[in-house]
């Protein structure tokens, strides 16, 4: 035998010895999990860069792990806790959509902890709130969190009422300028892009900036972009940095890569631009706190989290509350980000279930009419205190349409002890989503594997929304005399003591937003879909990719003035 060949054969029992042990470690981890159903092998990890920039493609619609595959794994296996392997590293998951496990599992910290790695693609500037756990995630929690209070919701409900009254002048200015009188056509994810940018730029960060001077396309001088334009840039190129080695973008600036070093260049642009925006609105703040007289000159009545964040920064009281440079600037970066894209995107799912389902607008406007009657102008006279209470049906729309298109899909927690978690099992063949057709079971979650909250598939799981919960039906949010909507299900916000901080500040704007918009106008499908069906009209106007959160693709709205 020449030296090719018992190289050869070397190489070919090395890779027989692999496999082999690869099959051994997969079968003892699916032996850790009992007799929990399931059994899949997961070729990706479910909650990395890597998946989520997959997402529309692999794993493929349908299928096991596939990000908008929804409650239909739990339905067929009868289960609403499912296990399942990691191929490459043998790791063992655990997928639940019960709400009393979710729940479980989000109280106890200590064996349930946040996925950190998954969340350093955050961590462009440094760490921040969402990206650190324990003693710093502590104390990034304690700078920001007293400023989320309800004079914060007071001031978000205020700006959201500024920013509505520019909005609605210029569609108004805007149709009165188009030949259609009928209806103006638009694309709402950018008009709500805007609306929470500006809202949480002026309550948060005292950055208080007309709409029409925010839609100016001439940067401010010393930029190269404008502050909107490095954000929504930032956010688009977010994964492309995350993916995109660092030699690779150092070759690209002095060798031409096509396609590369257009993007790339545009890359970095946005992130050197929202650095410069950012670093302004610091030295602003900065420049208040020193003075005394609050962030922008405002007195110190608003911009509370900037003012607290940048008094963290400028603290010599040890470390418990001081806040470096860098992650100063990281968690105005993440707060910019997160306090703007996911209500926009779910106040644009919101508004096209309103224009889909017609009835469902028609109660929001008679409980408008009814907060704000004839002859009040609730964008001149409307107060947070007195109003938002007010608007339960409203309320119900939004949480709906959250449920429906919730932000984010899923969440990861490795577990760091033995434990155990009570779920359910059905028979998939009857009708299980009445209560006494499940039955409870307890499913050993052992130490060292992974629990992913299925926060899709919860929202989607008839044992908690009934036989319609894959429909819209905001009466579902509503409580009655003999009903009592399920909390521990709705995971729109996640759970637990790293439940989104910013909870009240999304639901306040959200609501004003859309109570006054349909009060002053009617929202109606396009044009294009008025001859088609229900089904498809929601398949077009629905339809989803996944970014940093479910994004809508292509959500076009007609609106017409009421009363002309």
């Amino acid at each position: 035998m020449d030296n090719w060949s018992i190289a050869l054969t070397g190489l070919l029992l090395i890779m027989a010895k692999i496999g082999v042990d690869k099959v051994l470690s997969i079968r003892k981890a699916f032996r850790e999990a009992g007799d929990c159903p399931g059994r899949h092998i997961l070729w990706l990890d479910p909650f990395r860069t890597l998946s989520i920039a997959l997402a529309q493609t692999y794993p493929r619609p349908g299928s096991f792990a596939n990000w908008g595959v929804k409650f239909a794994p739990y339905a067929q296996t009868g289960s609403t806790c499912i296990a399942s392997v990691h191929f490459l590293t043998s790791r063992l998951y655990f997928w639940i959509s019960d709400a009393d496990a979710i729940k479980m599992v989000t109280s106890d910290r200590l064996t349930f902890q946040k996925d950190v790695p998954a969340y350093e693609f955050l961590n462009i500037y440094g760490e921040n709130l969402v990206s650190t756990e324990h003693a710093d995630w502590k104390r990034h929690r304690g700078v920001s969190k007293a400023a989320f209070n309800e004079a914060n919701n007071v001031l978000v409900w205020t700006e959201t009422l500024r920013v509505l009254t520019e909005w609605f002048e210029t569609l108004d200015e805007s149709h009165s300028k188009t030949l259609i009188k009928d209806a103006l056509t638009i694309e709402i994810v950018d008009h709500m892009v805007q609306a929470t940018l500006l809202v949480i730029s002026a309550a948060g960060f005292g950055r208080r900036v007309s709409w029409k001077d925010d839609s100016l396309i001439q940067p401010p001088q010393g930029h190269t972009l404008t502050f909107r334009t490095s954000v929504t840039s930032t956010l688009h190129n977010l994964f492309f940095k995350i993916l995109t080695p660092d030699w690779l973008c150092e070759l690209s600036s002095s060798v031409y890569i096509p396609y590369l070093s257009r993007r790339l260049a545009e890359m970095k642009e946005a992130f050197k631009g929202l650095r410069l925006h950012i670093h302004e609105l610091i030295s602003v703040a900065r420049a208040g706190v020193l003075d005394g007289k609050g962030v922008a000159g405002d007195g110190g009545s608003g911009a509370a989290l900037l003012r607290n964040l940048v008094e963290a920064n400028m603290t010599q009281d040890g470390e418990i509350r001081r806040l470096t440079d860098d992650e100063l600037l990281s968690n105005i970066f993440v707060f910019l980000l997160a306090g703007h894209e996911t209500s926009a995107h779910a106040l644009s799912f919101a508004i096209v279930l309103l224009a889909l389902y017609p009835d469902a607008q028609q109660k929001i406007y008679e409980e408008a009419m009814e907060v704000w009657p004839e002859g009040t102008d609730p964008l001149q006279t409307s107060t947070y205190k007195d109003d938002h209470p007010l608007l339960e049906y409203t309320m119900a729309v939004f949480r709906e349409a959250l449920r429906l298109f919730p932000s984010v899909p899923r969440l990861a927690k490795p577990v760091f002890a033995d434990s155990v978690v009570t779920v359910n099992r059905f028979n998939p063949a009857d009708d299980y989503w009445r209560e006494s057709k499940a039955e409870t079971v307890s499913v050993a979650i052992p130490k060292g594997s992974v629990v992913i909250i299925d926060v899709w598939a919860s929202h989607m799981n008839p044992l908690h929304w009934g036989p319609d919960a894959e429909e819209f039906k905001p009466e579902r949010f509503i409580d009655t005399e003999t009903y009592r909507w399920p909390r521990d299900a709705f995971l729109a916000f996640s759970a637990g003591a790293r439940g989104c901080i910013g909870k009240r500040f999304s639901l306040t704007e959200s609501i004003c937003i859309l109570a006054c918009l349909v009060r002053r106008y009617e929202i109606l499908i396009p044009e294009d879909l008025l001859e088609k069906g229900l089904e498809e009209r929601k398949r077009v106007l629905l339809s989803w990719v996944l970014g940093v959160t479910v994004t809508p693709t292509n959500a076009r709205v007609r609106v017409r003035r009421r009363g002309q």
